[in-house]
């Protein structure tokens, strides 16, 4: 009992202190509950001219990502949501919306999946989780991630869906998804092409994006920010991408 309350009051002493203390594990359940959730709702697209780009492209970004060895697993979902989204486990998901809104622009495409890859490479999950559910997250850290806990843990995360990560982790992701690209050798402005698409069709196509919109900072905002990180980012040499 000593050891538990000892465990409990480190977790809560970390609570809101800037630091990442959610274990990887309960990273890793949480999301595989969530995960599995989704895919019981959203069903995938099978045949996809885009299933090849995708898992290649996915691959590379992830191992130039901070967090190269994760297992990362990419999905492309049906949804007349133009959307994206990355789960705690690893799980990504691009909406058939999505792909079709980006015609035949792989480097859009690329700098969406590094953007998800960025939320999990730098742990966005577990930070908004523990940020979330506090103590309960560190409750199903001690005791186990199966019944209720697990349930409610997992319903969190889903809710990560509904509200994305925040403006800060969102503005960082897009900067990821730059520094990703340029480590494989693709121009610094590869990495705003899905922004400014977005920019483009944001009125045009609003209904579709709502969805995408309400969970992301203004797009406008995010273009300026990810064009001062472009200037500063070095270009190195890399796998390439192709479809």
């Amino acid at each position: 009992m000593a050891r538990l309350i000892l465990l409990l009051t480190t977790a809560l002493a970390f609570t809101g202190c800037g630091q990442i203390w959610l274990p990887e594990s309960a990273e890793r359940r949480i999301g595989e509950l969530a995960s599995g959730h989704m895919l019981e709702r959203t069903p995938r697209v099978e045949n996809s001219p885009w299933e090849a780009f995708v898992q290649d492209a996915g691959k590379k970004l992830a191992a130039a990502s901070e967090r190269p060895d994760y297992d990362y697993r990419f999905h492309i979902v049906a949804s007349p949501e133009i959307n994206a989204f990355a789960l705690p486990d690893g799980q990504i998901f691009v909406t058939d919306s999505l792909l079709n809104a980006a015609g035949r622009d792989d480097d859009a495409v690329a700098a969406v999946l590094g953007h998800e890859i960025g939320h999990v490479a730098r742990r966005h999950g577990a930070e908004a989780l523990q940020s979330s559910i506090g103590l309960a997250a560190g409750g199903a850290a001690i005791f186990g991630f199966e019944g209720s806990l697990g349930r409610a843990a997992a319903g969190l995360a889903s809710q990560l869906l509904e509200l994305g990560y925040g403006r800060d982790m969102e503005l960082e992701a897009d900067l990821c998804s730059i520094r990703y690209l340029a480590r494989l050798g693709r121009p610094p402005e590869d990495g705003l092409k899905f922004l400014r698409l977005l920019a483009m069709r944001e009125h045009e196509r609003a209904g579709s994006m709502d969805y995408y919109l309400r969970s992301h900072p203004p797009t406008a905002e995010r273009i300026r920010y990810a064009e001062a990180y472009a200037a500063s980012v070095t270009v190195s040499t890399g796998p390439a991408l192709s479809r």
